[in-house]
């Protein structure tokens, strides 16, 4: 019986043994990296021909080089940690014809391990084809057409009937698409709202119209999937929401054209109280200063978040004095805007390269740091399990703010996308800087978000300035 006892007893210190030697082995002696261990190849897909490529390479370099500095992306499943390696796919002007081609190689040739970037919607409409193919998980930072993560079942198709072109039926290949953009819905909200319920109250006091009388809205735009995308999203909101809003002309530019009179002559002869412009940051500015200047359409402008960088203010000049810009991203409007993180990156930004960032940078910036927290949480590089991770990723906001203050991709027919936090500025000229310089005029606070508003928003003298 005693010897029973005895061998119990030496059974139960064999075991508590083995425990404690396991777990000196786990946790106090380091393991050894995996001889499969290699720096994370991701890809940058973006037009260093545009005004908005250099910005989206510098803000991928900034974020790279703070995360290999401060150690790198801890693999698990390689017990190390590795470096991030740059691979830039250089879509030239972001068309269709030139966007493809630079993915591909870097999928094929460079053995990629995710993609970051994409700007224009037709261009990465088309190279988001080959992510979706070769099962690459994609963080877009630009196209602003939702159909580049709703085109699927997921999203309904978007809404394209069957047998369009754009529709994409592979489900699984569709899952592989993250938007970590603003969509066309979401700006479009944000403009008709402004000029629902800030601009049309100060026209009536200003002028004495009466309160039954609608705003008149034209819209000028690319005739692309980025224009169109926004056309739509403005009648649906304006319906939708009961706005007192008539779009008095809906005018469609080519993508080729480089004059704009005639456009712009059939926008004013439709006598509108404001302007919608949605086109690129190295045409708008034509388009405002032909519409002021040599067409004599005064009205008021305003301008998309893709504008927001420092080509578009060099250009626009001083014929953007008291015109409008969308955005969620306002590098340009200073304190009290510069909270947490944002200061210190606009700082940062300008300490290494001696120019004010652009509202896309920071979109690449914050997902460079999404696919890290994602590859530390799925342990892997494999791409199914960092698909996976990008789904439930959960990260408090970065420089993007969103409406929970939670970097969060849903999974609803908004498929993959974030709900960002938008809002517009008033362009002030500023004589000493020789620039205009944006100010926070609308919405007066956002819900969980910190009061953006800078200042009111001002009609102008209605005075083209050359």
């Amino acid at each position: 019986m005693v010897n029973k006892k005895i061998l119990a007893v030496l059974a139960a210190v064999i075991v508590v043994a083995a425990v404690l030697v396991a777990v000196w082995q786990l946790y106090l002696i380091p393991l050894s990296p995996s001889p499969e261990a290699r720096p994370i190849k991701i890809g940058l897909v973006a037009p260093l021909s545009r005004p908005v490529g250099p910005d989206m390479d510098r803000a991928a370099k900034m974020a790279v080089d703070e995360i290999n500095n401060a150690g790198g992306i801890y693999v698990a499943e390689w017990h190390t940690k590795v470096n991030i390696t740059l691979v830039t796919a250089d879509t030239v002007d972001d068309s269709p014809g030139k966007a493809v081609a630079p993915v591909t190689r870097a999928i094929d040739e460079d053995q990629v391990d995710l993609l970051i970037g994409g700007y224009a919607s037709a261009g990465t409409l088309a190279n988001e084809i080959v992510a979706i193919d070769n099962r690459v998980p994609y963080i877009i930072t630009g196209a602003s057409t939702q159909l580049v993560t709703r085109r699927g079942p997921q999203g309904n198709y978007g809404g394209l009937p069957e047998g369009d072109p754009q529709r994409i039926t592979d489900a699984v290949g569709m899952s592989y698409m993250f938007h970590y953009c603003t969509t066309t819905y979401h700006y479009s909200r944000t403009v008709v709202h402004f000029f629902a319920e800030e601009m049309k109250p100060l026209l009536d006091s200003t002028y004495g119209f009466n309160a039954s009388r609608k705003l008149r809205l034209a819209v000028i735009y690319r005739n692309d999937a980025f224009g169109i995308g926004v056309v739509q999203a403005s009648r649906y909101w304006i319906q939708n929401d009961s706005l007192p809003i008539e779009i008095v002309i809906e005018r469609p530019v080519q993508t080729t054209t480089t004059a704009f009179q005639t456009d712009l002559t059939a926008v004013k002869d439709a006598n509108p109280d404001a302007v919608y412009v949605v086109d690129n940051p190295d045409r708008t500015p034509e388009i405002v200063k032909e519409g002021l200047v040599d067409v004599g359409l005064k009205s008021v402008y305003i301008n998309v978040e893709n504008n927001e960088v420092p080509t578009f203010y060099t250009l626009l000049g001083a014929n953007g004095d008291k015109q409008l810009l969308e955005s969620k991203f306002a590098p340009f409007a200073g304190p009290p805007y510069y909270i947490d993180a944002i200061g210190t990156y606009v700082t940062d930004y300008q300490q290494r390269y001696a120019i004010v960032p652009g509202m896309m940078g920071a979109d690449t910036y914050d997902a460079f740091y999404i696919a890290k927290n994602a590859i530390e949480r799925a342990g892997t590089i494999n791409k199914t399990k960092v698909r996976d991770a990008l789904e439930t990723t959960n990260m408090t906001q970065m420089l993007i703010m969103t409406e929970t203050g939670r970097i969060q991709f849903s999974t609803g027919v908004d498929y993959h996308e974030i709900a960002p936090v938008t809002f517009v500025e008033q362009l002030f000229w500023n004589q000493t800087i020789g620039e205009c310089r944006p100010k926070i005029v609308w919405p007066e606070s956002t819900p969980g978000v910190a009061t953006l508003k800078q200042t009111d928003f001002v009609l102008s003298t209605w005075k083209p300035l050359v």
